[in-house]
């Protein structure tokens, strides 16, 4: 089955709606980003989840001690990394406990040269963009990937909501897959009603 990870959450309300609609993973921000959440309400939110939510840290180019301790304070299960982290830090990260998940942004094929340059331990693949690192809602060139599919270690984003997320789930039967800002009424503030469509049309 196919996971499901709901992006940029930002109050407990949100999170909230995301587990009960069944998604396996949430993500807070730590980065400079309008969704970007302080640590003490990560924290918050974080304990009041289900236990079987994973909880992830999206991280731009943060040293591995600073994830590490961030990771411990806010129980958190993975670091995404979405920066220009080097292999030497991914590994840094998982020899402290702490999963990774490495951010390869797609712009054509030489874009994904650097896959197995890193002992992550899944591989998201999103939208490259000049003016953001992440959540901007713009899709990249499936093709240009299309021969990642079926592999168990990808995670598919960028420009992904209810009303797509069933074609990349069948283009790439990728290991997991991730919406933000697609689900939002504005930068931080998800759509319940979005969020559970989402949650049903990656399943169905």
């Amino acid at each position: 089955m196919t996971l499901v990870k709901i992006c940029g959450i930002t109050n407990a309300e949100d999170a909230r709606v995301a587990a009960d609609a069944g998604a396996d993973a949430v993500g807070f921000v730590f980065a400079e980003s309008p969704r970007r959440v302080g640590l003490e309400a990560a924290r918050r939110i974080s304990i009041a989840l289900p236990e079987n939510i994973i909880r992830v840290g999206v991280f731009v180019d943060e040293e591995p001690a600073e994830i590490l301790r961030i990771s411990r304070e806010v129980g958190l299960d993975l670091a995404q990394l979405h920066g220009d982290e080097t292999p030497e830090a991914v590994t840094a990260i998982r020899q402290g406990g702490v999963k990774v998940m490495k951010a390869l942004r797609v712009k054509g094929a030489a874009s994904l040269g650097a896959l197995d340059g890193y002992e992550a331990d899944l591989i998201l693949l999103d939208a490259h963009s000049e003016r953001a690192r992440g959540g901007t809602g713009q899709r990249f060139d499936w093709e240009v990937a299309k021969f990642l599919r079926g592999r168990d270690n990808i995670v598919v984003s960028g420009g992904l909501g209810p009303e797509n997320v069933r074609e990349a789930v069948e283009f790439f039967e990728p290991y997991g897959v991730d919406a933000s800002s697609s689900l939002e009424d504005e930068p931080g503030r998800k759509n319940g009603e979005r969020v559970r469509r989402f949650v049903l049309a990656a399943r169905d």
